[in-house]
C-alpha cells in the first residue's frame, strides 16, 4: 500500500469512528465546507481532461521548444502552471515529461535528479500563490471568504521569497536536446478550456456552482476522467475529523500559540507531522486570521515525505531516478530557508 493512501484511510478510518460516537450524520453534513469539495471535484475532473488529451504537454513542449535552457525552463513552467491548476495535477504532467525530455538531452542522471525534486519543490511554492493552486488553499479562500485579489496580493511575499530561496539552486546553463516529439492543436481544447473558465467563475462566486454540474457531468460520462475520489472522501472526513474533536474539547490542545509569527511557525511544523491540508483544516477552527496559516501551511508543503500529497506523488513519479534522503535533505533545505525568510519579513513588517 502507497504512503499517501494510507495515511487518507486513516483520517477515513478517525472520521468514521467520530460519526460512530461523536459526530451526528446531519452535524456532519453541516460542518462539512462543501464549495471546497465541489471546487477540487470540478477542477479534477476537467484539468484531467485536458491533461487526457494532451493540452499541457502541448504547452510544455511549446515553452521547452523555444529555450535550450531545460532547468530553468521546466521550474519556470511548473511555478506557473501550479498557480493556475492544482500542483499534484502539474506534477502528473511535469515529471513524466522531463523523463522523456532527458532522452533527448546530453545530462547525467544526477541532473535528471535535482531537476525532479525541485520540481515537487517548485510546485508546492507555485501554488502558494493563487487560490486555486491547492486544496489548502481553495479551503481557505472559502472557509474564511476571501477575496480573490485580496488573497493573492497577500501571497506575493511568499511567492518571491520562495522563489528565491530556490534561485540559488537552479542551473541555468543550456543542454544540446533534440525534441522529435510533436502534439498539434486541438479544436477540441477550447471547448474544455471554456468549461475550465466557468469553473473559475464558480470559484471566484460569479456562478452558481450548481448550473455547471450538468455540464460536469457530462464531460465525466463521456470522457471518463481519472479522478481522485478517495482523497475527496478523504478531504470530506477531514472536516467530521475536525469538527469531532472541536466537539470532544480536544482541539483546544492545539491552541498553543498567540501571535502571526509563531502561529505561521506552528503551522508550518504541523504540516510536517500530519500535512498541510488536515493542518489547515484543524487550525482554521481555532484561529481567526488566515494569512499566518495560509503562509505556514504553504511553507510546510516542503520538507517531509508527508508534508505535502505533491511530495508523494513527486517521488512515485519520478521512476526511481530520485533517491529519498537527497528529496528530505534538500526539502528540509528549503523549507528551513523559506521559512526563515517570512519570519524576517512577518517580524519587520
Amino acid at each position: 500500500m502507497r504512503v499517501d493512501t494510507f495515511i487518507f484511510l486513516i483520517f477515513i478510518f478517525v472520521g468514521i469512528l467520530m460519526l460512530m460516537f461523536v459526530v451526528s450524520l446531519s452535524e456532519a453534513i453541516h460542518v462539512v465546507e462543501w464549495k471546497t469539495i465541489i471546487s477540487l471535484f470540478y477542477l479534477m475532473a476537467i484539468v484531467n481532461v485536458l491533461k487526457d488529451l494532451k493540452f499541457l504537454d502541448y504547452v510544455s513542449l511549446i515553452v521547452i521548444k523555444h529555450s535550450s535552457r531545460i532547468f530553468i525552463t521546466l521550474i519556470a513552467l511548473t511555478l506557473i502552471l501550479s498557480m493556475l491548476i492544482t500542483n499534484d495535477v502539474v506534477l502528473f504532467v511535469i515529471v513524466p515529461l522531463t523523463l522523456i525530455l532527458f532522452k533527448y538531452i546530453e545530462a547525467d542522471k544526477k541532473d535528471l535528479e535535482k531537476l525532479i525534486i525541485f520540481e515537487g519543490i517548485s510546485a508546492n511554492i507555485g501554488s502558494g500563490l493563487t487560490p486555486i493552486g491547492n486544496p489548502q488553499n481553495i479551503f481557505l479562500y472559502h472557509f474564511y471568504n476571501i477575496d480573490a485579489f485580496e488573497f493573492v496580493k497577500n501571497m506575493v511575499p511568499f511567492e518571491i521569497f520562495g522563489i528565491l530561496v530556490i534561485l540559488p539552486f537552479m542551473e541555468f546553463r543550456k543542454y544540446n536536446c533534440k525534441i522529435d516529439v510533436d502534439v498539434e492543436f486541438k479544436k477540441e481544447w477550447i471547448i474544455y478550456l471554456i468549461i475550465f473558465m466557468l469553473i473559475l467563475l464558480c470559484i471566484f462566486g460569479f456562478l452558481n456552482f450548481i448550473y455547471v454540474f450538468p455540464i460536469i457531468l457530462a464531460v465525466i460520462l463521456i470522457k471518463k476522467p481519472k479522478i481522485d475520489y478517495l482523497f475527496l472522501l478523504t478531504f470530506i472526513f477531514l472536516f467530521v475529523d475536525v469538527y469531532g474533536i472541536k466537539k470532544l474539547g480536544i482541539i483546544n490542545l492545539f491552541n498553543v500559540v498567540n501571535n502571526d509569527v509563531m502561529l505561521m511557525i506552528y503551522s508550518s511544523l504541523l504540516s510536517q507531522i500530519i500535512s498541510n491540508v488536515p493542518a489547515t483544516v484543524l487550525l482554521s477552527n481555532i484561529y481567526d486570521n488566515w494569512l499566518p496559516i495560509a503562509y505556514g501551511v504553504n511553507v510546510g508543503g516542503n520538507g517531509t515525505l508527508i508534508s505535502s500529497f505533491a511530495n508523494l506523488i513527486t517521488l512515485r513519479l519520478s521512476n526511481r531516478e530520485v533517491s529519498v534522503v537527497r528529496f528530505l535533505l534538500i526539502g528540509m533545505i528549503i523549507y528551513i530557508m523559506h521559512l526563515t525568510a517570512l519570519t524576517l519579513y512577518l517580524k519587520i513588517f
